[in-house]
């Protein structure tokens, strides 16, 4: 406070003191399994020497578009493991909690401590605006006094924000000289707002999606209890078989620096 002062040799008192409050999420086991049989992993191949090695690349990809698809989820809830249940990491959706843009009867659960298990309340479609979009940017350095940094939507969404009548210039010149045309610019990948320039990346995973985000990846991290790890089964004939895991969830350091638009016609 401005007016934070006190009078010379004065006695004092001590300040309340609010008590640490702990967020978190559940770990989500990703996982895959492949096989080969031994003379398919020997024989001579068009492109690669051996198969096993190909078809564990093959399948880490795999698991990490199941991890990029679990953290731009808009509605997937953390649920605790059990001897029963698997256990499941909350994406973007559910951890945007401090600066959620809905419409209509549309929520996001309020989250303070443990994990993200509330599901998110739907609301009324409605379309992607600047407006929106400047409001999230203010919603962000309010909260956190951070500038956000990124915007990641839909290729839709992308398609509606390079319509955005704010940009300045639809035409440039690409070489120098007599006889060269310029090139027409109908898209954008930067957005300069007042609070923050802003990156904005579509992403594949998003198509269809109602929501879009406004990040600040320096209080985003995917952690990992022991990154991907490979183990061989236990071979039961004339085959080679593998089981590959990645043990991790999407932890949001901190919600108010995050922002999501939610509720907007795909």
């Amino acid at each position: 406070s401005a007016s934070n002062k006190m009078i010379d040799g004065d006695d004092v008192t001590l300040d309340a003191q609010t008590a640490t409050v702990r967020i978190g999420n559940h770990l989500q086991i990703f996982n895959g399994t492949v096989g080969v049989s031994r003379r398919a992993n020997i024989v001579k191949k068009a492109g690669r020497a051996m198969e096993m090695p190909y078809l564990k690349g093959k399948k880490m990809l795999e698991l990490k578009r199941n991890i990029e698809a679990m953290v731009l989820s808009s509605t997937q809830v953390a649920i605790a493991a059990t001897t029963s249940v698997a256990g499941q990491s909350g994406g973007l959706g559910v951890q945007c909690v401090s600066n959620p843009l809905h419409n209509g009867a549309g929520a996001t659960a309020a989250w303070t401590s443990g994990a993200p298990t509330a599901a998110i309340t739907g609301g009324t479609n409605r379309t992607f605006t600047k407006a929106l979009l400047d409001t999230a940017c203010q919603n962000i350095y309010t909260t956190s006094g951070q500038f956000a940094e990124m915007l990641v939507l839909s290729p839709a969404h992308k398609v509606l924000f390079s319509s955005f009548s704010s940009i300045a210039q639809n035409r440039i010149d690409i070489k120098k000289g007599a006889n060269v045309q310029g090139a027409v610019a109908s898209g954008a990948d930067i957005y300069l707002s007042d609070f923050g320039s802003l990156s904005v990346i579509p992403h594949y995973l998003l198509s269809g999606s109602d929501t879009a985000y406004v990040l600040n990846t320096d209080y985003l991290d995917l952690a990992f209890l022991d990154g991907f790890k490979t183990t061989d089964l236990a071979k039961t004939g004339d085959s080679d078989k593998v089981l590959i895991t990645a043990d991790c969830c999407l932890a949001v350091r901190a919600p108010t620096a995050q922002a999501k638009i939610a509720n907007l016609t795909p």
